[in-house]
């Protein structure tokens, strides 16, 4: 490194013998400095702590091989630490470095404008887009006379869990804390879809522009998750329709209605994947979810109680965390054996082999809005999504007919996905 020592005019002899000392460095090693500041004071009496500050009134270092990468100002340093640090390819002056704070401030207000102005762009965009939907929807709502009664019991259910206390909009599920819509997200998602087709609740513009886009289809995507959607009906019509819900209705017809039937079947397979989910975390396990255990599920349902199933879900989870505690088996291989385990327990219960041990519902895992509409009040019995088995509820209000078997619909994955809605809108593109 080249250095020279420049000092001031009016140096004194003894000053300049303190900043000679104290800017020696052996062979012109950046930090190889052959006087400490304590060895300089007290060859010339005065206190360390002095010793730099003589030297930076009296004189200062020229660092001749390095210069500022912007103008080529060369570095001036008054202290030894100005020295050390110094970055000799990267080094800026003041000035420079100035400079280059407020290029990169304009910079980013210009790059934050852009931004605003694209982020505005969508907003309006989107708006425009859901304003457009809302049209066609309001134009087609059905009347309170014309809703079948399933999607009454779904409105319903709706209100109840996550109807704003004005009962004009929705709060979104994920800020509802209070009383869950039903057992699993997904289905909860799909229930917000289902009541969407049918107009019976419209998307809210100010508070959900930022959860829709429009594809290249021409398809709204809706993130049913965080979105908000304002009801259809007026205040009375909605709380007649939770009033009607709760009273006495016609059970055989509702039994025989096969949509009824398949949300129900939704319901009760929810209870069972939401526990397996929170059980199988617990034990730091994760089984594939998919079309196999769902089948699976599907048949135990056939049979037992949800409150039986979470027995046996306890049953195999834990067998499933056992399992991976012995040499050679990995996380993954236990949290595949998840549902061998299931219809091995399964079957010694049916079998006769194990008796039918039940389970009180987990306090973690409340009844869900839609549980209570669909069941209880239907039902007239108490949480009878959790104690009683399809077959048990459906059967006094079922005509001798031969019915078919049971059929539970597929949740599928446990993922929160995003719909799409084709919506037809005529809107020229800028």
């Amino acid at each position: 490194m080249k250095t020279k020592l420049e000092y001031q005019p009016d140096i004194t002899e003894t000053n300049k013998l303190i900043c000679e000392r104290y800017w020696l460095r052996e062979g012109d090693k950046r930090s190889g400095f052959i006087y400490t500041c304590k060895e300089i004071g007290q060859e010339f009496d005065f206190k360390h702590q002095d010793i730099p500050s003589i030297v930076k009134i009296n004189a200062h270092l020229v660092v001749l091989d390095c210069q500022c990468i912007d103008c080529g100002t060369t570095k001036i340093c008054y202290t030894r630490s100005q020295l050390t640090r110094l970055d000799l390819i990267r080094w800026r002056c003041d000035d420079c470095w100035e400079a280059l704070q407020k290029r990169r401030d304009q910079e980013y207000l210009e790059y934050r404008f852009k931004q605003d102005c694209l982020a505005e762009e969508r907003r309006q965009t989107a708006l425009e887009y859901i304003n457009q939907c809302r049209s066609i929807q309001l134009s087609s709502i059905p009347s309170v006379t014309e809703l079948n009664d399933v999607d009454k019991l779904l409105l319903a259910a709706t209100i109840e869990s996550i109807g704003a206390e004005n009962l004009k909009t929705t709060v979104s599920l994920r800020d509802n804390l209070s009383l869950p819509l039903s057992p699993l997200s997904k289905l909860d998602e799909e229930i917000l879809h289902h009541l969407f087709n049918r107009n019976l609740l419209i998307l809210a513009p100010e508070n959900s522009y930022e959860y829709v886009t429009v594809n290249e289809a021409q398809e709204l995507e809706v993130d049913f998750y965080q979105a908000i959607f304002e009801f259809t009906y007026s205040i009375e019509n909605l709380t007649s329709i939770m009033i009607n819900a709760k009273s006495r209705k016609d059970v055989n017809a509702l039994v025989a209605d096969n949509q009824f039937k398949s949300w129900c079947e939704q319901v009760q397979l929810g209870e069972c994947l939401s526990y397996l989910i929170t059980r199988s975390r617990l034990n730091d396990l994760a089984p594939p979810i998919g079309d196999k255990l769902v089948s699976i599920f599907r048949a135990c349902l056939a049979e037992c109680s949800v409150s039986t199933m979470h027995y046996i879900i306890w049953k195999s989870v834990e067998n499933a965390a056992a399992y991976m505690q012995k040499p050679g088996i990995t996380r993954r291989h236990a949290s595949n054996s998840v549902s061998g385990n299931i219809e091995r327990v399964f079957g010694k219960i049916y079998s006769g082999s194990w008796s039918h041990n039940s389970s009180y519902r987990d306090s973690s895992h409340p009844q869900s809005a839609m549980a209570k509409i669909f069941f209880d009040y239907v039902f007239g019995v108490n949480d009878g999504s959790f104690y009683h088995t399809l077959d048990e509820l459906f059967s006094p209000y079922r005509s001798q007919r031969a019915l078919g078997q049971v059929s539970y619909a597929t949740l599928g994955s446990t993922k929160s996905p995003n719909y799409s809605v084709k919506i037809s809108l005529d809107i020229k593109q800028s």
